[in-house]
């Protein structure tokens, strides 16, 4: 494998995690231009030049600080940037570049899972602006075998949609969302009925973790509200990339036992 690819693999993850923060805060916000409109400033709305759009560099040599105004930059910028890249490298390690359809098609997703995590860690949120398109996408690479099959996926959809209507209808909105209905339906649609309930079970691990630590480390109670998609993202990816060997194991540890 080309040590060039996943260096150009890496700088295109860095730059679109750069293109998803200011793609989350103009979706949230309202603003025109959600793809080729100019960055600004949040605090003091100066348009920011290339020099302050290096992802990660410009956080860095600025000190977190806009360079106009001196107010601080969110974290959260630095952190979607730097994951956005590694999620990537992780990509063309794991897929390699023999297929580049079926790596570009893994791309795509991670970009909207990644979306979709930021919105709703800042804002609470799931949009449906990117889910719902998101559901048809998955739907039809399933019907082109870039993944699950089609009755997989469709199944998946059901399945995921289903058990979150559940979780809202039970508990009258306390638990879940709207939008995490269909989040749920399209992780089903992109990972099958199987990968979704394995990416289920990771978010709950990966979520209920999260929460102990902030407990132990803030002092927050089991009451706070912490948003769920972003660890559904994550078990997501993990499925996507490791759902077979996971499943693999699973069953020959089964069998053995």
């Amino acid at each position: 494998m080309s040590y060039h690819y996943l260096v150009f693999l890496v700088i295109i993850g860095l730059s679109i995690g750069s293109f998803i923060n200011a793609a989350v805060y103009r979706l949230k916000h309202k603003r025109r231009g959600l793809i080729f409109g100019r960055s600004f400033c949040p605090s003091c709305k100066k348009t920011l030049s290339a020099t302050d759009l290096i992802p990660l560099l410009s956080y860095l040599f600025l000190r977190a600080k806009c360079r106009f105004c001196r107010k601080k930059i969110a974290a959260h910028y630095f952190w979607i940037e730097l994951i956005s890249g590694m999620a990537f490298l992780g990509a063309g390690l794991m897929t390699g570049f023999s297929n580049p359809l079926l790596l570009a098609y893994q791309l795509v997703f991670i970009s909207v899972l990644i979306f979709i995590a930021s919105y709703d860690f800042q804002f609470g949120e799931i949009p449906d602006e990117v889910s719902l398109p998101a559901i048809f996408l998955a739907l039809a690479g399933s019907f082109l075998s870039f993944t699950e099959s089609f009755w997989s996926s469709l199944f998946g959809l059901l399945l995921g949609a289903g058990i979150f209507f559940a979780l809202v209808f039970f508990s009258r909105g306390k638990w879940m969302g709207g939008g995490d209905i269909r989040l749920a339906a399209l992780l089903g649609a992109l990972l099958g009925w199987q990968g979704f309930l394995l990416a289920l079970l990771f978010a709950s691990l990966f979520g209920s973790l999260v929460g102990v630590l902030q407990i132990l480390l803030s002092g927050k109670s089991l009451r706070s509200a912490v948003p769920f998609g972003p660890y559904l993202a994550l078990g997501a990816y993990v499925v996507l990339f490791f759902g077979e060997y996971i499943w693999t194991w699973y069953l020959s540890f089964l069998f053995i036992s």
